[in-house]
């Protein structure tokens, strides 16, 4: 990832969908537990990002500073209904996974998940990259330079805002 110098704002011209998903160890030594939750996770992104007209735009991967148990993706789709309609796919690996899960360790404790998904409208969101490689959102929408007097107020809902 090249770094771009300078200050740059994304914008996507869609509502959009912003998901954060994971797993915590709760249980770091029930290897046999948690690491077949990992595994999918990732075959579960690539398989989605592999996918004809995918709905997902951008999956990021967050090891937590302050949990290092906590592993977790920011992701970002074109909509809950795309979303949902993937989770729920029978063909693909999110519905055998989670039923796996719930087979395997969802109630003793061991492994923890979770996942928090957010609607975002079309130009109600404010993005801001300084001295940073292209990414994230900036990766899916259009990136562009902004001025040194560029304000977040400004930018929010006005995709035009230098």
């Amino acid at each position: 990832m090249d770094v771009k110098a300078g200050r740059y704002t994304a914008n996507y011209p869609d509502d959009f969908v912003v998901l954060f998903i994971g797993l915590r160890m709760n249980s770091i030594w029930r290897i046999t537990e948690w690491l077949p939750v990992f595994r999918a996770a990732f075959s579960m992104t690539k398989e989605a990002l592999a996918l004809p007209s995918t709905p997902l735009l951008k999956s990021n991967t967050v090891w937590s500073v302050s949990d290092p148990r906590l592993f977790f993706f920011v992701q970002h789709w074109r909509s809950f209904d795309e979303l949902q309609k993937w989770a729920n796919d029978a063909d693909l690996e999110h519905k055998p996974a989670k039923k796996a899960f719930f087979k395997r360790t969802a109630y003793n404790g061991h492994v923890g998940v979770w996942h928090e998904a957010y609607e975002v409208p079309a130009g109600r969101f404010e993005a801001i990259y300084a001295n940073m490689p292209r990414m994230s959102l900036a990766s899916v929408g259009t990136y562009r330079e902004l001025r040194a007097t560029s304000r977040a107020k400004d930018r929010m809902g006005d995709s035009q805002a230098h």
